[in-house]
């Protein structure tokens, strides 16, 4: 593999790293919504009623993702890393709590 298909996979994998960890705030934001505001937006009911194993799963997913560009070097990693540990941390102790 060459070193601009490297750097471009390990820049995809950063990213979707950030995109998979940050995804937890989004139904965090959603539920603290009025419920007349919340039921007027399309899909919210489907991302509010997942259970906290898939949360847990999906978030294991990003710290996963987040490890791999780490590995690869990419220019996120410092970013990535800890932010998909700490939210991975930060649903487990939701989910035990």
């Amino acid at each position: 593999m060459d070193a601009t298909k490297k750097k471009s996979l390990s820049n995809v994998i950063a990213y979707a790293s950030l995109v998979v960890s940050l995804s937890l705030w989004v139904p965090l934001a959603l539920s603290n919504l009025p419920a007349p505001i919340l039921s007027r937006l399309p899909g919210s009911g489907w991302v509010l009623a997942q259970p906290g194993w898939r949360w847990a799963i999906f978030e294991a997913f990003g710290l996963f993702l987040g490890i791999v560009a780490t590995v690869l070097r990419s220019k996120l990693w410092p970013i990535v890393l800890p932010l998909g540990f700490l939210t991975f941390l930060l649903t487990m102790y939701v989910m035990g709590s």
